[in-house]
């Protein structure tokens, strides 16, 4: 770019350009250019629009050398600041350049040139900010290049008004299962994910049927106020009053119109324990016999913390009770956990010295199961153990005189016997006259006695009668016993010398 400036020397700032003419003088024999020292760069400074910095808010500061050779190239500069704490907007510098300045290149490039003008267009300057202008180009003959420059801008005052947005949002969080005695932990998230304030934050929380926090189904809590970006969390313990699907809604509002709802669904499940009970169906007294209970999880959820208690029967005795704790009249199992339709069973040994029906109670129940009973019995029998003793007393006996014959009947077993029929048959050599039983009866040669309807076990009972001889010889009396245990008689002989 070559440009025809005139020369400006005002309050814009003139800076003179010396070309060292006196380098060229006829008749003159000077040294080489090379060897001629040449002075340093100058700079003047303009302040814009009043001319003095105390009144101005831009700062135009040229920089040029001094001197320069002929066809040799060199470069000026415009550094122009913003002196202010604003920002100053359509700043424009303005160089003009005398004619024998032959412009090569400009950094930046000018807005414009006309007139012999080259115009810049900076725009905005920042407060304190500082834009630069380098203008480089040569100058063919010596002589004085003169270069002038001027600014000016428009002052604008700003002010931000800031737009946000009010947005809030809520999350709830509590377990997805639980099991209907476990409490219900529950959180409420309230977030203000705008970029307002949020006042008169409230958060209602509806509980469904089957849930209620401290007997409450309708919940409140106040934020009042959150900060762009703050969030505040609401935590209480609910509680299941019955199973399945229970959902819950929650809502929280702001006095800024926005408001957001989160809803989440707790499965409640409930442990179910079913207890059965098989005992040996009979069994004689002394012998073991073995009972045996079996818990079952018929629920949607385990049951843990579940034991098995037995009540021991009067008259029973423990004989085996494998890892059950026998005390007070009872034995416990700890069982643990019962998993979903799995079973445990335990069986318990006993044993009973007296006969009877001996019921057995079982309970179980786990820390969330209710406690489920089932009972069983066992029948237990004695033996009846029939002993027929008998004795004649004197032997030998003569003929006219008595001897008395006297028989002991004994329950030995461990059961009653009923029906116990007694008879004497004496042989001919003797003739029976009389019994100690007032009841027996005497029908020829045959001593009956009336029956015994029951004979307890270790009962015993003692009849005698007499007879006299009448012939001499071995008479071989019978004792005849019969009962309801014993099916065939039993028969007993007692010799006694007759003479």
């Amino acid at each position: 770019m070559k440009t025809n400036l005139i020369q400006i020397i005002s309050v814009l700032g003139c800076l003179v350009l010396i070309t060292g003419c006196a380098w060229r003088q006829p008749g003159k024999n000077l040294p080489p250019p090379a060897q001629v020292s040449a002075p340093g760069p100058s700079a003047n400074v303009a302040y814009f629009p009043s001319g003095t910095k105390e009144g101005s808010g831009l700062s135009v500061e040229k920089t040029a050398p001094a001197q320069v050779l002929v066809g040799r190239p060199y470069e000026y500069t415009y550094m122009v600041s913003n002196m202010s704490d604003a920002t100053l907007d359509n700043v424009v510098v303005i160089d003009r350049v005398t004619s024998d300045f032959t412009a090569s290149e400009s950094e930046p490039a000018p807005s414009s040139t006309a007139d012999g003008k080259a115009t810049w267009n900076l725009g905005a300057l920042a407060p304190k900010e500082s834009k630069t202008i380098t203008v480089r180009g040569s100058s063919a003959d010596e002589g004085i290049v003169t270069t002038c420059g001027w600014a000016s801008y428009n002052p604008v005052l700003c002010q931000d008004i800031h737009i946000v947005k009010a947005n809030i949002a809520l999350t709830r969080t509590e377990p997805s299962d639980v099991v209907i005695c476990d409490p219900i932990p529950t959180t409420l998230t309230v977030r203000n994910i705008g970029s307002s304030p949020l006042t008169g934050v409230r958060v209602t929380d509806t509980l469904p049927a089957g849930m209620n926090a401290g007997g409450e189904t309708n919940l409140t809590f106040n934020a009042a106020y959150l900060e762009a970006g703050d969030s505040t969390n609401f935590q209480y313990n609910a509680t299941a009053t019955s199973t399945g699907a229970l959902v819950s809604n929650a809502k929280v509002t702001s006095s800024e119109g926005v408001s957001a709802e989160a809803t989440a669904t707790t499965t409640v499940h409930q442990p179910v324990l079913a207890i059965t009970c098989k005992a040996t169906d009979r069994q004689y007294i002394g012998r073991k016999f073995d009972v045996s209970y079996t818990v079952s999880s018929t629920g949607d959820a385990p049951s843990a913390g579940s034991k098995l208690e037995i009540t021991i029967p009067a008259g029973i005795d423990v004989a085996f009770a494998g890892t059950g704790e026998v005390s007070n009249g009872k034995i416990d199992y700890d069982l643990g956990t019962v998993e979903n339709s799995t079973t445990q069973t335990v069986t318990a040994t006993f044993t009973s010295a007296t006969s009877g029906t001996f019921e057995f109670a079982g309970s179980a129940g786990g820390s969330c199961a209710a406690v489920v009973t089932t009972t069983c019995e066992t029948k237990v029998f004695g033996v009846p153990a029939i002993l027929l003793e008998k004795s004649d007393n004197p032997d030998p006996v003569a003929v006219g005189d008595t001897t008395v014959y006297t028989v002991k009947v004994t329950n030995q077993g461990t059961a009653d016997d009923s029906n116990v029929a007694i008879s004497i048959v004496v042989d001919s050599e003797l003739v029976p006259v009389s019994s100690d039983q007032p009841t027996a009866t005497i029908n020829g040669q045959t001593v009956t006695f009336v029956v015994i309807p029951t004979l307890a076990a270790q009962q015993s009972v003692t009849y005698t009668i007499v007879a006299h001889g009448v012939t001499p010889g071995d008479a071989h009396t019978k004792f005849i016993l019969s009962s309801a245990n014993v099916t065939t008689p039993i028969t007993a002989e007692e010799s006694t010398t007759v003479y």
